[in-house]
């Protein structure tokens, strides 16, 4: 069998495509066949992909492709038409130069009559090329023209409505907001009752009975409700890109309700977080390892009748391998249960209320960490590094699709995470001031006394910048100066 005669057809339509006349899967094929029968062409294999965009490479017919070619098993690759290859010039050279010329096989476009065994051959694909990216950009640049303009008129753009809002078709035949008549009224009590006051975790139990709108736990819940109250379509606007518009939907609450809420929201933002996320602690959220530099997380610690709730590090416990700072920390020594600590903590809050002088030390103190934005950016920025060597990797044929996706994954989720921290540092409060701090000091004990769990964490939180533990030793960096 002559190697050179060997093909693989490649076939792809996107759904836009689907239905039009020439670009249908059995159109492409029967011309395709009727091609390597007129020219003596033997095919090794039909790879089609229906129903998939050109943007990227991300096809399972296009990656059994380059599995065949580097496998050797065809000598060239036959498609209908160019841009059915892919609609990104980028990857469009990558195929061409390390796929197909590094494993000597020729890619044939019956269209455009042009095959890559010839040098002109070869410089038409790269113009062609360009010219597929260039369309596809300026399709993407329209769309988004009109994104722009459905916004500036009002409209809300998202494949489903927000809950409490429902789609319907307007007099000019697009989708407008309406409110939903179940679901709007559980919005507006949602406001109403955390302007009140009321907890997120009491709104999401007596929602499940009223509504029946639960998600997963009582905290996934209310962490969702949270998530709800922070939107402003409901009080009238529509958010597109970080950009505000006045929505042409009618508000299921008006603008000051919506401010005043998620002005408190806001305010105890960092209690919240704790409240709802399944941790009991009064300090979580606040606690780094002296070692490592990681946070810590409340464990079960032993077994049996003397397992405790204990604040242990995440590179010793190693529960959540993201956490991780380095396996090797060596802050193994002693574990303060989850009561002890916090009682430690709220007795430092209390000494500085008796003696003043005490506290205007910890205000003079020099608490300074290292630039945690520093060390964020930094993190990025190695991240970024990882993903770009794995690309290279990718792109230069020394790994394949499927053996970099898992590894791409990671890097990204960890991406989203820095950033996401990043993201909380630019837009932490101001430090609190000497005054109000020793107003809040002295405040401890009726808030302790009053019972209320909400506003005892907030004052902690708010005192306090972080807490660094290390092998029994406990340090306080303060948040006010």
């Amino acid at each position: 069998m002559n190697m050179d005669k060997v093909v693989d057809l490649y076939i792809r339509v996107s759904t836009s495509e689907q239905a039009e006349e020439g670009y249908s899967v059995g159109e492409q094929e029967e011309r395709l066949k009727s091609y390597c029968a007129a020219f003596g062409y033997q095919v090794h294999a039909i790879h089609t992909d229906a129903g998939f965009s050109g943007a990227s490479l991300d096809r399972p017919g296009i990656q059994k492709v380059v599995k065949d070619v580097r496998q050797g098993l065809c000598k060239k690759v036959i498609v209908w038409k160019l841009d059915r290859l892919s609609r990104s010039q980028k990857d469009t050279l990558i195929l061409l130069e390390d796929v197909f010329l590094a494993n000597d096989c020729h890619f044939i476009s019956l269209m455009e009559s042009f095959d890559t065994s010839t040098p002109f051959g070869r410089c038409v694909v790269g113009i062609l090329a360009a010219f597929a990216q260039m369309e596809r950009e300026n399709i993407k640049m329209r769309t988004m023209m009109g994104i722009q303009a459905g916004l500036k008129a009002g409209y809300f753009y998202a494949p489903n409505a927000p809950i409490g809002y429902v789609y319907q078709m307007n007099a000019d035949n697009k989708k407008e907001l309406v409110p939903d008549p179940v679901f709007a009224p559980m919005i507006k009590s949602l406001y109403e009752r955390l302007d009140a006051g009321d907890s997120l975790g009491n709104i999401a139990a007596s929602f499940k009975v009223l509504y029946g709108f639960w998600k997963g736990t009582r905290n996934d819940t209310a962490t969702e409700l949270s998530r709800i109250a922070r939107r402003k379509v409901y009080c009238g606007y529509v958010e597109h890109g970080g950009k505000v518009y006045r929505g042409r939907h009618t508000p299921i609450v008006d603008e000051d309700l919506w401010n005043r809420v998620n002005t408190r929201l806001q305010g105890n933002n960092k209690a919240y977080k704790r409240m709802y996320s399944g941790s009991d602690g009064l300090v979580s959220g606040l606690l780094f390892c002296g070692d490592c530099g990681g946070r810590l997380s409340i464990r079960g610690w032993g077994y049996g009748a003397s397992k405790v709730n204990r604040y242990v590090c995440y590179s010793v416990s190693k529960c959540n391998k993201r956490m991780i700072k380095d396996p090797n920390c060596t802050n193994r020594g002693r574990h303060f249960a989850v009561s002890e600590l916090d009682n430690l903590i709220l007795d430092g809050i209390r000494k500085l209320s008796l003696d003043q002088s005490v506290f205007n030390a910890a205000a003079s103190a020099d608490t300074e960490s290292p630039d945690d934005m520093l060390v964020l950016q930094e993190r990025l920025a190695s991240i970024d590094r990882q993903i770009e060597r794995v690309l290279n990797l990718y792109q230069s044929g020394v790994m394949e699709l499927n053996e970099i996706s898992g590894r791409m994954n990671d890097l990204k989720e960890q991406r989203a995470e820095v950033s996401n921290m990043i993201e909380e540092l630019e837009t932490e409060q101001p430090v609190l001031s000497k005054s109000e701090a020793w107003k809040m000091v002295c405040s401890l004990d009726d808030v302790i006394n009053g019972g209320n769990a909400d506003a005892l964490f907030t004052l902690v939180h708010t005192l306090i910048e972080k807490i660094v533990i290390y092998k029994g030793e406990v340090t306080i960096h303060w948040a006010f100066s």
